[in-house]
């Protein structure tokens, strides 16, 4: 992966929650939102190849055991590989040089041609597309059929597209296991064990009547126990800080108990078809041409100071105006 092309990645997550206009903290808020949004969808992901086991459109036992190592969305990129490989690729030529086996492989009816050199003693396989250096799928699946392989080469399994990928230790720059993953590890053996002990008991329960009956009330007394832990705890934690809290730490100020200053009153521009009711003002300004289309669609009067029809009146009479400044 490029540098811009993981810049551009970044920039089309976040601008799906933030704006150019947001202040610091309104971003810092939205922020939290959009990592919540992702561990909630890397959560469905991850609930989905735990629990769902993708489809299997043919019997060979590379796509089981890719079934089981891929997650659901890696998986059907592989099957698409799988069914190109067998069903659409032919052999074109065959040969050995150096201990490899040399295959020249057409891909159904196109002029292409790709040569895959295959090592039997190692099970290294270079194809000439380079589409497993490219994108990490494994585009040699004709080579393992034919030299009947069940499975697919570990050197060939990148980490990141399998199951488990989020599961692994994590390393600091001195290469010392973190150990926040060591606890999660560890949590998560734990819950294993748990799962597999409940499991268990229901088993050499399930016969008897009596037997189901004590496990119930044994397990309902476990949560009562746990729901009264959880609260206790719950209300001595209630003086930790909160996000407010953070918030007020970040902006260095405080949440007033009294508001005092309000907002400011609508301000109305020519042409911006504000309203304002109540203020005396709830008609925009307009333009001359407007007034004069306005003023051509009225009946016209007779001035009594004139004589003529007209659009005015004895008040706004021009000849007054002008005997007014004679005199």
């Amino acid at each position: 992966m490029r540098t811009t092309s993981r810049s551009e990645s970044e920039n089309n997550f976040y601008t799906k929650f933030t704006n150019p206009h947001l202040t610091l903290v309104e971003f810092y808020m939205i922020f939290e939102s959009a990592l919540d949004a992702q561990r909630h969808t890397q959560g469905q992901f991850d609930n989905d190849s735990k629990h769902k086991h993708p489809e299997c459109k043919t019997s060979f036992a590379l796509e089981k055991h890719a079934s089981k190592i891929y997650t659901v969305s890696v998986f059907y990129d592989f099957q698409e590989e799988l069914e190109i490989g067998c069903f659409q690729c032919g052999l074109e030529e065959y040969k050995k040089e150096n201990g490899f086996d040399i295959f020249t492989i057409r891909e159904g009816c196109r002029i292409r041609k790709f040569d895959v050199s295959f090592n039997p003693a190692t099970l290294d396989s270079k194809c000439m597309c380079k589409m497993f250096e490219r994108l990490g799928i494994p585009h040699m699946v004709w080579v393992w059929k034919e030299k009947m392989i069940e499975y697919i080469p570990d050197a060939y399994v990148l980490n990141r597209w399998t199951s488990l990928a989020t599961k692994t230790p994590i390393f600091d720059l001195e290469g010392n296991i973190l150990e926040a993953c060591v606890n999660f590890v560890d949590c998560k053996r734990m819950l294993n064990e748990l799962w597999s002990e409940i499991h268990t008991c229901v088993s050499l329960a399930q016969g008897n009547e009596e037997d189901l009956t004590d496990l119930v009330k044994n397990l309902k007394g476990l949560r009562l126990n746990l729901e009264a832990k959880k609260s206790s705890n719950n209300h001595e934690n209630n003086g930790s800080p909160s996000k407010a809290t953070d918030i007020e730490l970040l902006i260095g100020a405080t949440l007033p108990t009294e508001i005092v200053v309000k907002p400011p009153k609508i301000s109305k521009n020519k042409g911006t078809g504000v309203h304002v009711p109540g203020t005396g003002s709830d008609k925009r300004l307009k333009g001359d041409k407007e007034k004069a289309i306005e003023q051509s669609q009225k009946k016209k009067r007779l001035c009594r100071g004139c004589g003529e029809l007209g659009y005015h009146d004895i008040r706004n009479c021009s000849h007054k105006v002008k005997e007014n400044c004679k005199l």
